[in-house]
């Protein structure tokens, strides 16, 4: 016989019933759905592999913004390099002498005597009075090439004078020379006619002394 239908000796149902309980039943919550190994894994290599192409699209512009920075502060210090050559070009220009040096190579001379001109009125305040030039020559700032202009012309106006000097030297050598030529065909044709004359008394002589014949 079984042991499943052996009979049970010694056991007496019990008549005590258990004791009420003061907890209340509720609902177990449903068992939460767990994702799957592969295709979590899977969209873990994606976000990693996501973030490391945007850590190195990060890494790439931020390279090409430290190129593009440094291009333009190079471009910036060469921009405030020129900027104080032009500057510096500028006082040149403005500075007095270099205005002065303007003028006098545009033909404009000072005026020791000028004339105002009262604004707005139109008034006018002493006496015009035309210019030549050589009033105040220390006040006339000339060019190099003014300079350099004024040097040829007096090289040429001395080499002029030296060629006139030289002509003049010349002439006066041929004059002389013409002169002195003359003189001697004057003093040669001077003891030619002595000599004529003298040879002409000489036979007017013998002519009239018949015994100096014999």
């Amino acid at each position: 016989m079984s042991a499943l239908w052996a009979p049970v000796t010694g056991w007496k149902e019990s008549t005590r019933q258990p004791a009420p309980t003061s907890a209340r039943l509720s609902a177990v919550p449903a068992r939460r759905a767990r994702m799957a190994r592969i295709p979590f894994l899977i969209i873990l290599v994606a976000v990693f592999g996501m973030g490391m192409a945007g850590l190195l699209l990060l890494n790439t512009t931020l390279q090409n913004q430290a190129f593009q920075s440094r291009a333009l502060n190079r471009q910036a210090t060469e921009l405030a390099y020129a900027q104080g050559e032009l500057e510096s070009r500028i006082d040149q220009r403005a500075a007095p002498q270099e205005l002065a040096r303007r003028a006098s190579s545009l033909g404009m001379r000072p005026n020791p005597e000028p004339a105002f001109l009262v604004a707005p009125t139109g008034k006018v305040l002493g006496d015009a009075k035309p210019v030549t030039g050589s009033e105040v020559p220390s006040l006339i700032v000339k060019s190099p090439q003014e300079i350099a202009a004024d040097k040829a012309a007096a090289r040429a106006r001395a080499e002029l004078k030296a060629a006139q000097k030289a002509a003049a030297a010349k002439a006066k050598a041929e004059a002389a020379k013409r002169k002195a030529e003359q003189q001697a065909v004057e003093t040669k044709n001077k003891a030619e006619q002595k000599k004529q004359q003298a040879t002409t008394q000489q036979k007017k002589s013998n002519s009239g002394n018949p015994e100096g014949r014999g």
